[in-house]
């Protein structure tokens, strides 16, 4: 008889211990805990959705960035050499327009 009842006292000393160190880390009402615990985990999942989308337009943005700037150096690069074609066209036929690097109306080719 006295083991079961100083294993009881044990028992029900650690019970109490659990309780108090709940309600010390999460407060006494236990089911305001769970509202509280649930509106945390809520609002951790928003803050955790916006970070990821604050992510992905950041590098969509960073992406296209430096795809126009990629864009702007070909299209620079091909105008220098398109530009060097022209010169070099120009120099060769005194009849081309310098401005256009076309033939003036009046000395339009004839072919036929």
């Amino acid at each position: 008889m006295a083991s079961d009842y100083d294993n009881q006292l044990i028992e029900s000393v650690t019970v109490r211990r659990n309780r108090l160190l709940t309600a010390l880390l999460y407060g006494s009402n236990p089911n305001e805990r769970r509202w509280a615990d649930t509106v945390k985990l809520f609002l951790f999942s928003i803050a955790l959705a916006a970070l990821i989308a604050a992510v992905c337009v950041g590098y969509s943005f960073v992406t296209n960035l430096l795809e126009q700037n990629r864009a702007k150096q070909a299209e620079q690069q091909q105008g220098s050499a398109l530009t060097y074609g022209a010169e070099a066209a120009l120099e060769s036929d005194p009849h081309l327009s310098i401005e256009t690097g076309a033939w003036p109306s009046w000395r339009m080719p004839i072919h036929g």
